[in-house]
């Protein structure tokens, strides 16, 4: 049965591959923009993401939506972080319970957990300290909606071709001059593109409710998925970023983002019986090489 499917994001990268995927099985996209767009495979409502958006007539709504994370984060940055995660959510579950939205998939991230070592994390563990934690949790706790299946999409660092982390990675690591961040031993939770948009759909089709970590099924340490792009792309990998040179360029987002360790796993996925199209990680960097 085909569904009436609302994105906000839908214009972004994993938008775009999430349209596709739900229009290539038969559901109907409405997608959301800030201006009067028109394309004959989606349907568009105008919305400034200020106010509480037209959602009437959809079965389900998945929200993409957030300010990228991987920079620099001035105060300024950071207004556009909450601006575009808390604040948009907050208007985002008003219309859910207006409009009687019987299905939430909302963006989160795995910053949640904030740096825990070695410690198994799944979507029972307690959230972490700091400003990215504190960040996705108040993310969390406004989208909430009393008429809708609620699923919070705790995303890792997503792998494909026309990616932002592959784009920044790849060119460097083709030259020879990658290597492990910091010492190398914190935990990077990872996931392929493909298997984003599985999880999503299944998270959809599968009734799940809840938080939902969209990670791989294998942890790995930084050091050892800098070990496996470099040896996929047949490149050395001997020239590690010292963690003082990217305290120092990125300040808090290396931090609490490339020098934080989250040893996340994918339980409620497993437990759901989802099948991972790349279990492991040299199988999901060896599909983009």
């Amino acid at each position: 049965m085909s569904r009436k499917v609302g994105i906000v994001g839908a214009s972004g990268w994993i938008g775009r591959h999430l349209s596709q995927s739900l229009r290539n099985r038969g559901d109907e996209v409405v997608a959301f923009s800030r201006r009067v767009r028109t394309d004959e495979h989606l349907t568009w409502r105008q919305w400034d993401t200020r106010s509480v958006p037209d959602l009437s007539g959809l079965d389900a709504l998945i929200n993409l939506a957030g300010e990228a994370i991987d920079q620099r984060w001035t105060q300024e940055r950071k207004k556009k972080f909450r601006r575009s995660r808390v604040d948009l959510s907050r208007h985002l579950a008003e219309a859910v319970d207006r409009d009687g939205v019987p299905v939430w998939l909302n963006a989160s991230a795995v910053g949640f957990y904030g740096d825990r070592g070695d410690e198994l994390l799944t979507e029972s563990s307690a959230p972490g300290s700091g400003y990215l934690s504190e960040l996705t949790q108040e993310w969390e706790e406004v989208a909430v909606a009393e008429s809708a299946r609620v699923v919070h999409l705790r995303t890792g660092v997503v792998l494909g071709k026309d990616g932002r982390a592959w784009q920044k990675m790849a060119p460097i690591f083709r030259l020879g001059l990658g290597g492990k961040f910091g010492d190398g031993q914190q935990f990077m939770p990872w996931i392929h593109l493909e298997d984003e948009i599985g999880g999503i759909l299944h998270a959809l089709d599968q009734e799940l409710s809840g938080p939902l970590n969209l990670v791989g099924e294998e942890s790995v340490r930084n050091v050892e998925f800098t070990r496996t792009l470099a040896d996929v792309l047949r490149r050395p990998a001997v020239l590690p970023a010292p963690a003082f040179a990217l305290k120092l360029a990125l300040g808090e987002f290396a931090k609490e983002g490339l020098l934080a360790s989250m040893r996340v796993q994918p339980a409620a996925l497993s437990l759901s019986a989802y099948q991972f199209r790349f279990p492991t990680l040299r199988s999901a960097l060896a599909d983009l090489v």
